[in-house]
């Protein structure tokens, strides 16, 4: 593309590699922050186009957008989270392919499948359904076994909770409109058929809450996995 000639492959090139055909094993969920490119400049890498609109807009792109090595530190240190209990000592090496930007405000869902030494992970963006990061893994010189558990933690786990953020944002935008609903929806999502986390959405008084509903009756009761409502909702 910048017409420099040169080979188009090499024989050191390492193939990405897609995950298990399967449910992830883990899953985290973590929002970008609005000044998180400005932040991420302090690392040294000092792009414009991660923070000048004018270069973004020459770029083609509408808002400067995230580094991508960013992103892809998100998805890492929710891997040493999982599956290394923090130590960036049992780190080995990381492949991944990166299909699509991130805005800086957007929220990252790193979905993860444990293999062996190896732990392949896509990571998304929620708002949109993109894949941001695919075809990766990372290698790790040893794992912290991950345990499923009825216990489940829905600020750790949960996709929904992003979801259920944007809902609330959405409902107090427009409380006129919401209230000519006039119902009350109970959600739960499960995770391995367990309930792992409650939410009420009360159109009646325009207001959204974590938990069963507080006063009064349910008008409709949802039960579905945590998967399956970002389906639906994406």
């Amino acid at each position: 593309m910048g017409g420099f000639g040169g080979k188009r492959t090499s024989d050191k090139a390492v193939d990405i590699a897609n995950p298990p055909a399967r449910a992830p094993d883990a899953t985290v969920t973590e929002k970008t922050s609005l000044n998180q490119a400005a932040v991420y400049r302090l690392s040294g890498d000092w792009n414009p186009l991660h923070i000048d609109q004018d270069m973004a807009t020459l770029g083609g792109y509408r808002r400067p957008i995230l580094h991508g090595l960013c992103t892809l530190g998100f998805s890492a240190r929710h891997i040493l989270q999982r599956f290394a209990n923090n130590d960036p000592s049992k780190f080995k090496a990381i492949k991944a392919r990166f299909p699509k930007p991130v805005l800086p405000g957007q929220t990252l869902q790193t979905n993860m499948w444990h293999e062996g030494s190896r732990i392949h992970f896509e990571t998304k963006v929620l708002e949109s359904g993109y894949t941001v990061i695919g075809g990766a893994y990372v290698d790790l010189t040893e794992t912290v076994p991950f345990l499923r558990t009825n216990n489940v933690s829905a600020t750790e786990t949960l996709k929904s909770e992003a979801v259920f953020d944007a809902l609330k944002k959405r409902i107090e935008a427009n409380l006129e409109k919401v209230k000519k609903i006039n119902g009350v929806f109970q959600y739960n999502i499960t995770v391995g058929g367990n309930t792992a986390g409650s939410w009420t959405i009360d159109l009646k008084k325009g207001v959204l809450y974590k938990g069963p509903v507080k006063e009064g009756k349910v008008d409709c009761t949802l039960t579905m996995s945590d998967p399956d409502f970002v389906d639906l909702v994406s």
